[in-house]
């Protein structure tokens, strides 16, 4: 972390009938360049301190960002996608593709990039040549909020969840490839938070930058073995009878279970309440308790060991849902306890902060 070049205590002046002010250092105006009638953005944080940053900064640093990747017909096509990828993310507005060695970018290059462009919110091709693609990212992050991107991620866990536990429940295979498309939601809006995170990052203007991240990460891994679970069903449609047949009622309670934490997370974040967070933490490992139990209780219906292996790899997704789970709540507590500055007491009726 850089050090302050200009380190000054200023004292406050009243202007007019009601209005404070604060004049800004004479070398910090010389330094950045502003004039008369320039704007500068403001921004409180949720420690009481402020930011000030002139617009023509904001707008040179943060915004209209531009990249260039360039390409021959070696260059994989896995590597061309992480390069995009890692591109979004780290909150470029324009990524330009060129052909560095031939006058034409292939045809595989280019499939890859529509492919990649079409998981992107907000990215589109605005210019296209023979040799040469320029992806353009249209996403204003001011329209956006971290704990309604997170939101978004736990609506399609849970809707992923209930279309497990249907499929299982009323042998309808069909609902299984709902998951996978709920599945491909769940990257989509992944790669926006990460983006929002690290623009975040940038501005100065969130703590917990790490937490908020890993934080994501598990309610994408989530989303990932919900998918891998629904795939053991399509490789082994006969185990989707010995798991409703023997479990039946148990896979709605887990369903509730899963969903009710993932509610309290979302409380957590919001209210900043370690209770709540405490408490999804300790529901969260509860899950992992109830699978194992399941597990137990299907057991003795395995008609062989090829069924047994099947059915082992299904809760072992289920496992590690509910392993995600934790990390996300425990990481819901990590961030709200980090919301209260200053002294904090765990009182029987909640959290008293006297910071």
């Amino acid at each position: 972390m850089s050090e302050s070049k200009i380190v000054e205590t200023r004292k406050v002046q009243k202007f007019g009938k009601s209005t404070l002010m604060v004049s800004l250092p004479s070398e910090y105006v010389k330094m950045v360049g502003l004039k008369p009638s320039d704007l500068v953005r403001l921004e409180v944080k949720e420690d009481g301190s402020l930011i000030i940053l002139p617009e023509k900064i904001f707008e040179k640093r943060y915004k209209g960002k531009e990249v260039k990747i360039g390409i021959s017909r070696n260059t994989s096509e896995d590597i061309l996608m992480r390069a995009i990828y890692a591109s979004y993310i780290a909150c470029y507005d324009r990524i330009v593709i060129e052909s560095v060695e031939e006058k034409s970018i292939s045809p595989h290059h280019m499939h890859a990039i529509r492919s990649l462009i079409r998981m992107l919110i907000g990215s589109e091709i605005v210019e296209q040549t023979s040799d040469r693609v320029v992806i353009q990212i249209f996403i204003d992050t001011e329209r956006y909020n971290i704990d309604g991107l997170i939101a978004r991620m736990i609506s399609a866990i849970k809707n992923m969840l209930n279309f497990l536990v249907i499929s299982i429940k009323n042998l309808d295979y069909e609902h299984l490839k709902e998951v996978v498309e709920l599945e491909f939601e769940m990257d989509r809006i992944h790669a926006l938070a990460i983006r929002y995170v690290y623009a975040l990052n940038l501005l100065r203007s969130i703590p917990f930058v790490t937490e908020y991240r890993t934080l994501i990460k598990s309610l994408e891994d989530m989303g990932d073995a919900l998918t891998q679970a629904s795939q053991i069903f399509s490789e082994a449609p006969e185990l989707m009878h010995v798991v409703r047949d023997t479990l039946g009622d148990r896979l709605d309670e887990l369903e509730l279970h899963i969903v009710y934490v993932m509610d309290i997370i979302l409380q957590a974040l919001s209210k900043g309440d370690l209770y709540i967070a405490s408490r999804a933490v300790d529901l969260a490992i509860e899950s992992i308790k109830f699978i194992r139990r399941m597990e137990m209780e299907v057991i003795p219906r395995y008609k062989s060991l090829d069924e047994y292996l099947k059915a082992k790899t299904f809760f072992e997704r289920l496992l590690l849902i509910c392993y995600n789970l934790q990390a996300a709540s425990e990481l819901a507590f990590d961030i709200a306890m980090g919301k209260h500055y200053g002294i904090v007491d765990l009182v029987a009726q909640g959290i008293v902060d006297k910071g």
